[in-house]
């Protein structure tokens, strides 16, 4: 999902990558359940995607990423119409994995490693506190490098 690949009949598919802000954006998008029957289309995403961003996602940025979803399995065309798109279920698991990886996982620890996080907020994270603690092993280890040379 994340690389690059190119589809059985030879179509180039870009990769998604995991944590990029559009990308989750579209994937938190398609997992509505407001569309799981009817199906969803370029505009629909497009308003979607944009209120999660905050900020503008045109209809261009739409068409490219549905391209994308459907090139890696992840949408199709809805039965009764060229124009709207459902999820297959490959692409359920895809993007609910996504979703909650990122949600769950990944944004609540990059949060403990910032380094402006307070000491009493740090001092209760194991990970904060790993983090730490390798950052200023790191940093004695260069200190020390810079005095030997």
């Amino acid at each position: 999902m994340t690389c690059p690949s190119e589809t059985p009949d030879g179509l180039h598919a870009p990769g998604l990558r995991f944590g990029d802000r559009r990308v989750m954006a579209v994937m938190a998008a398609i997992i509505g359940f407001s569309h799981l029957i009817a199906g969803f289309d370029n505009p629909a995403l497009t308003e979607r995607v944009a209120g999660l961003l905050d900020q503008p996602y045109t209809a261009r940025q739409a068409t490219y990423d549905l391209r994308r979803l459907r090139r890696k399995g992840i949408i199709e065309h809805a039965p009764t119409s060229i124009r709207r798109y459902q999820l297959t279920d490959h692409g359920r698991r895809v993007a609910v994995l996504f979703t909650k990886a990122h949600g769950r996982i990944l944004a609540p620890g990059l949060v403990q490693l910032d380094p402006h996080l307070p000491a009493d907020i740090a001092a209760r994270s194991p990970l904060a506190q790993a983090w730490r603690k390798l950052d200023h092993t790191l940093d004695d280890y260069i200190n020390r490098q810079i005095i030997a040379a």
